[in-house]
Order: C-alpha cells, then sequence, then structure tokens
C-alpha cells in the first residue's frame, strides 16, 4: 500500500500518523522536535527544514513535507512557551512516532 496521495497532502501525513489519536497534531508536534534537535528555524530556514523533515520520514513526498513544515511554521510563529523559543516540547504520547 502506498502512503502518497497526490491530490492531498494532509492525508498522506495523516496517514503516517494514524497510530496517534489525533495524527496532525502529532505530526506538527514530530516536526517542531526535528526542528529544535537540528536547531533549524522552520519559519526561516523552509528549504532545510523539508529536506531535514524527509531525511528523518523518507516516506513523506515533497508535497507533504512542504505542507507540513508551513504547518509548523504556522505553529512556531503562534505558539510561544516560557522561555521565548517559540517551541513547544513534544509531549508524552502512546503513539509511535516515526
Amino acid at each position: 500500500m502506498s502512503l502518497t496521495n497526490d491530490n492531498n497532502p494532509r492525508v498522506e501525513v495523516t496517514m503516517i500518523f494514524a497510530d496517534c489519536e489525533d495524527p496532525m497534531a502529532t505530526a506538527v508536534e514530530w516536526a517542531q522536535s526535528i526542528a529544535t534537535s537540528r536547531g533549524i528555524d522552520p519559519s526561516k530556514d523552509q528549504v532545510v527544514f523539508i529536506r531535514e523533515l524527509r531525511h528523518a520520514e523518507p516516506s513523506l513526498s515533497l508535497k507533504s513535507a512542504v505542507y507540513l513544515a508551513q504547518m509548523t511554521a504556522r505553529a512556531y510563529r503562534t505558539e510561544g512557551n516560557t522561555d521565548g523559543t517559540g517551541i513547544k516540547s513534544l509531549p508524552d504520547t502512546n503513539c509511535n512516532i516515526p
């Protein structure tokens, strides 16, 4: 079964994180953890961030990686934490994150 869906990157991302209660929220949190661990600002280093997402999860198509990077950058800009970095901590989850 192929995970790709050329028409809807949200479907592909949801399928990759299907074991999670809220696949999209988990995908964004996972992507934020990639950005944090690699010292990438998702809002400024989009090309590097997309490359790192695809490296970390090879089943992501380019279109889906771009979509996930955009969602993460939006969350990065709108969600701050107490230390001012703008990156939420990855919560404990009971699902398998790639």
